[in-house]
């Protein structure tokens, strides 16, 4: 019973995923996207429409936000998953913006359940704010610091120490004699020259008393 029980859910389960695989790509494209509609940001490639009814589509579109990309080029094809920008005009969305990554807040039409696969058509955003998503280019990582190896330190010679000097001792010693140049000759013959000169000059005043 159990073994039966086990091939019954076996063949549902192949059954369901076979169908799933031939379902169209187009129809699983567009079911990322919410059915009910409604307010939604996404971020993809601003690219021409080409064949639509819009005039620029959103290709390869993310919801959510992005801070940053490396490369704000892109060159994606416009497939299923593209959906169509309305009201660019109004919000100055135009060529200047063409591949280039870009994020866009608007309201997301409803999917039109009653439309065949065949005949469905792009989902449509109403633009209502629009920006360039920023490029940040990584910076290069740093090389590593050259590691430079220097020589040791090579020993310096001793210097040999500076011998002592001992003071000399100048208390209590005998300042040398001068050498004996001078003479009493000169001062013998000043004093016999003065002593002639006063007898002279003696004699002179008794001779004018006398006369």
């Amino acid at each position: 019973m159990n073994v039966q029980r086990l091939r019954r859910v076996l063949t549902v389960t192949l059954t369901v995923c076979g169908a799933a695989a031939m379902v169209s790509p187009r129809v699983q494209a567009q079911d990322v996207l919410p059915a009910e509609g409604g307010m939604i940001t996404l971020v993809g490639c601003f690219l021409p429409s080409g064949n639509h009814h819009s005039k620029y589509v959103l290709a390869k579109p993310i919801i959510g936000s992005v801070l940053s990309v490396t490369d704000g080029t892109c060159s994606a094809p416009i497939d299923e998953t593209a959906v169509e920008l309305k009201d660019t005009g109004d919000r100055h969305l135009g060529e200047g913006m063409l591949n280039h990554l870009i994020e866009v807040t608007g309201r997301l039409e409803k999917l039109d359940a009653s439309a065949t696969t065949t005949d469905r058509d792009l989902r449509e955003v109403h633009v209502k704010s629009f920006r360039p998503v920023p490029v940040v280019i990584p910076t290069p990582a740093a090389p590593p610091p050259e590691v430079r190896y220097m020589p040791a330190p090579q020993p310096r010679a001793a210097i040999p120490p500076l011998p002592d000097e001992k003071p000399v001792a100048t208390t209590g010693t005998v300042p040398p004699e001068l050498a004996k140049t001078a003479s009493s000759l000169p001062l013998f013959g000043l004093l016999t020259l003065l002593s002639l000169s006063g007898a002279l000059s003696l004699r002179l005043v008794g001779r004018r008393r006398r006369e």
